[in-house]
């Protein structure tokens, strides 16, 4: 069972800059209530789409150079960024594992 890539200051460079495919990243914080509801879904999504799409969890509070670089300011935040590492598009607080699906699929073609 694959869970989603905890990306921080250390791997940052590694596993989102240079992954050569399209990333999602999840924007989160140990205190969020809508953080941890979505956090199960979130984890079927980095199943679904590994080796397809680098899904990846940055807490805002251990790595907050990373939350200012893409400008997060409400938690949790959805930044989904091009296999160049552009940003494609973002989505906060989904609703549920549809809402993220449906996200990445208007954005990426996988």
């Amino acid at each position: 069972m694959s869970k989603a890539l905890v990306i921080n200051s250390d791997n940052y460079q590694e596993a989102v800059v240079n992954a050569g495919k399209p990333v999602i990243l999840d924007f989160w914080a140990t205190w969020c209530p809508h953080c941890k509801r979505i956090a199960p879904s979130y984890d079927k999504v980095a199943e679904e789409y590994e080796g397809k799409l680098v899904v990846g969890k940055v807490d805002a509070d251990e790595a907050p150079a990373i939350a200012q670089q893409y400008k997060v300011e409400y938690l949790p935040t959805f930044v989904l960024l091009d296999a160049e590492g552009n940003e494609l598009d973002r989505i906060t607080s989904p609703a549920n594992k549809a809402a993220i699906d449906e996200f990445i699929a208007r954005n990426v073609a996988l």
